[in-house]
């Protein structure tokens, strides 16, 4: 049984003489068709008799069908195979698609309209036509593009203005039946809340909505000025009917819409309430089209107001606003990016206001008056230094929404927690412990002034790399410039470190981390080695949509857009294929790299180091060292110049001496025994005479200081092993240990 045109109420003649009326040939034949063939069947009518009427007296819909190859003669073969849903009232089919006609402006109801209702109601119309080969969600879009376009919709504007009447009256005269065309017309605001949402006759449940005002902003919304008047320019325009707001979530696009409101004279509306069964996209718009206030733009948040590509949302939404409706949409740039895929024709007809982000001095004042207002909305006070904290530690907070959004959500976990804790007061301390807890960095680290991080930025690295310091100088010279204000919105910095392997290029990454965001947590490691063909570009920012993996992301823009604050490692550089080294331009140039869902994801809390082993082959001759300016050479002749121009600093790292290696023997131990501490509570250190045997036993360095910790494995720690698994080292021990001149290793225990 059909949804909603099943009769369970008495017709009316009036009704059935006010639908008549305005409807034409093709629209009236089909009607009396069908209710011939169901008296000649003996049985009450059904959907499928007047699909088969419409195909058996012509008119629009009939050649729509005719142009897909189905006639009269294959509905009628397969009605035996579907169960008919008779008893249909025709007063109700024939209301639905005057209703449809008022909707679109028309000045007739035609039968495409009439087909249009069927389409929407359900039924076994809707099996025979999906046995006749024929998508009925497709179906419904092709009938819209035939009502909608290539029409001229002022005309039909006109005409209905001169000769049909008002909507309001309309709506008196005539008794909604279907759900989704609730009211006959957009109508004042008292009489949208005066007159219920008309209910489906077999719902199981009454379908209770109706539209709310946008509420004017509690607090003040700051710097967007330019924007607010672009929206009121747009909506006062006669050709501007279908408004995007585009901005990542957090940005303040619902704040944007309580400022228009709070200067337009007619404030937006937004949909709310139960919308009963699942009815379809065009319906339901074409329903809020008919019931919101006549000048009141109404406010659609994301795209699955629009319903699903090839159905007929977009095409009634434009229909819509072609007959005077007011469109504003809230879109995030991937859903712009999904309405440019699945109907370009709203993307071009559309306008869009663009929230880009604030700067710094403007944010801290955005958060600043945000806090205010939490503040008297939770009866708790913010310290004077929470804002600065916020604005400063918000981008190591692991989340996906943008600012001002991202640190007033830190500021209300805040508030939740001292709450629970009874504080009257939050202060830099609770929120730095927030966004400890989420990126697993000590708050106390978080705490730490960063001019005075940045000035020890050299002894920092240089407690973690052995070495190269010319190479550990130019780094934190680099980041120094960038924390001062001259790198604008690229990346803190780049580098891209040349050297054979094992001298300590992945270990700078590391340090780096460290120094700035407190841990190797924020290290983000991309070997891109796995990166050697062109395909391999939809891994690292997500594949384009309609492909496989399309809703996971890319390894690369998810791991930067969940931490931006981050130190991305991209190891083995000249491995990759020359497609994905030109993907990092953008990021190396502008701080900003677009994913494969539309998403701008933003470097420039993010500092990037690449590892490369070009130029190592000139130290495989053990008679000379080359120089720095040989090895550039030799590497910028393997990268693309567009890429070379773009890093701030190419480092060249030599091979290592060996008391550097000493050092690096002695530091493995350390690490050795501070594990070996937490896991069993013993303790150990080595003298010089078991770095010497390491060194001795390890000769090649050709591979740099990697053999020297396998080396030191098997010279301490498999011995130490043995000695723990056989009972005779036990907690709390203390050890000391050397090596003899053999070779032998010598353990002693070492009083407290």
């Amino acid at each position: 049984m059909s949804r909603a045109l099943k009769a369970d109420w008495v017709p009316i003649a009036e009704v059935e003489a006010g639908v008549e009326a305005h409807a034409s040939a093709d629209h009236q034949a089909a009607m009396t068709e069908a209710r011939r063939l169901a008296e000649t069947a003996g049985r009450g009518l059904s959907t499928v008799d007047v699909l088969l009427a419409m195909l058996r007296v012509g008119g629009s819909a009939a050649r729509l069908f005719a142009e897909r190859g189905i006639g009269a003669a294959t509905v009628e073969g397969l009605m035996g195979k579907v169960r008919l849903d008779r008893g249909v009232d025709a007063t109700a089919i024939a209301q639905a698609s005057r209703d449809i006609a008022l909707g679109l402006a028309a000045p007739q109801t035609s039968s495409l309209h009439l087909l249009l209702a069927i389409l929407r109601s359900g039924g076994s119309a809707i099996e025979t036509l999906a046995l006749a080969g024929i998508d009925p969600a497709k179906l419904r879009g092709m009938v819209m593009r035939a009502l909608t376009g290539p029409g001229t919709h002022w005309e039909r504007r006109v005409t209905r203005t001169e000769s049909s009447p008002s909507t309001g009256q309309a709506a008196r005269e005539i008794p909604a039946v279907l759900p989704e065309v609730a009211a006959s017309g957009p109508s004042t605001p008292d009489s949208a809340r005066q007159e219920p949402p008309a209910r489906a006759p077999n719902a199981s449940a009454p379908i209770d909505w109706d539209f709310l005002p946008v509420d004017p902003p509690r607090i003040p919304v700051l710097y967007r000025e330019r924007e607010v008047g672009r929206l009121l320019d747009l909506l006062q325009a006669k050709t501007a009917r279908v408004v995007a707001i585009v901005g990542d979530p957090g940005s303040g696009r619902s704040a944007l819409v309580a400022a228009l409101s709070a200067s337009s004279l007619q404030p937006p509306v937004f949909p709310v309430g139960d919308f009963g069964a699942p009815v379809s996209a065009g319906s339901l718009l074409q329903a809020f089209h008919r019931r919101a206030p006549v000048d009141a733009p109404i406010v659609l948040e994301g795209t699955a107001w629009l319903g699903p590509e090839g159905g007929d949302g977009v095409l009634q939404l434009l229909a819509t606003a072609a007959a005077g409706r007011r469109w504003l949409l809230v879109l995030t740039p991937a859903d712009v990016r999904r309405i440019e895929t699945i109907s370009p024709d709203l993307a071009n007809g559309s306008e869009t206001v663009l929230l880009s982000s604030p700067e710094p001095a403007a944010l801290l004042e955005m958060i600043e008056v945000g806090l205010e207002a939490l503040a008297g909305g939770t009866n708790t006070a913010f310290a004077g230094d929470v804002a600065q904290t916020l604005l400063r530690l918000s981008a190591r907070y692991p989340s996906e929404r943008a600012h001002p959004g991202r640190a007033l959500t830190i500021a209300e976990v805040a508030v939740a927690r001292a709450q629970r804790l009874g504080q009257a007061t939050v202060t830099a301390q609770d929120v730095a412990t927030i966004v400890a807890d989420a990126s697993s960095v000590p708050a106390s680290q978080l705490l730490r002034d960063d001019d005075e991080r940045f000035r020890t930025l050299d002894k920092r690295l240089a407690e973690r790399v052995i070495g190269h310091s010319d190479a550990r100088a130019k780094i934190a010279a680099a980041l120094r410039r960038s924390y001062a204000g001259f790198r604008g919105h690229k990346p803190l910095a780049s580098f891209l470190l040349l050297g054979p392997t094992g001298v300590g290029k992945t270990e700078t990454a590391r340090a780096v981390a460290e120094a700035l965001f407190d841990g190797e947590s924020a290290l983000v490691r991309i070997d891109l080695s796995e990166y050697n063909e062109a395909h391999a570009i939809a891994r690292l920012i997500g594949s384009p949509p309609g492909y496989v993996g399309h809703e996971d992301g890319g390894q690369l823009t998810e791991a930067i857009r969940r931490r931006p604050a981050s130190v991305l490692l991209l190891d083995e550089l000249e491995k990759a294929s020359r497609e994905v080294l030109l993907v990092l331009l953008q990021v190396l140039e502008d701080g900003r790299l677009t994913d494969g869902r539309g998403r701008t994801v933003d470097f420039s809390s993010a500092a990037v180091v690449m590892t490369s082993n070009l130029g190592s082959e000139c130290y495989q001759r053990r008679s000379r060292t080359p120089s720095a300016p040989t090895m550039l050479a030799l590497a910028r002749n393997r990268l693309p110049p567009e890429l070379w121009n773009r890093i701030d600093e190419v480092l060249c790292f030599a091979p290592l001496s060996e008391t550097e290696l000493a050092a690096i023997v002695a530091r493995i131990a350390r690490d050795s025994c501070r594990r070996l501490q937490n896991e069993r509570g013993i303790s150990y250190e080595i003298g010089d005479s078991v770095i010497a045997e390491v060194l001795r036993i390890e000769t090649d360095r050709t591979l740099g200081a990697r053999p020297l910790r396998r080396a030191f494995e098997r010279l301490v720690e498999g011995p130490l092993a043995s000695e723990i698994v056989a009972g005779r080292l036990r907690h709390g021990a203390r050890l000391r240990i050397g090596c003899a001149k053999d070779g032998r290793l010598d353990i002693r225990s070492c009083l407290p």
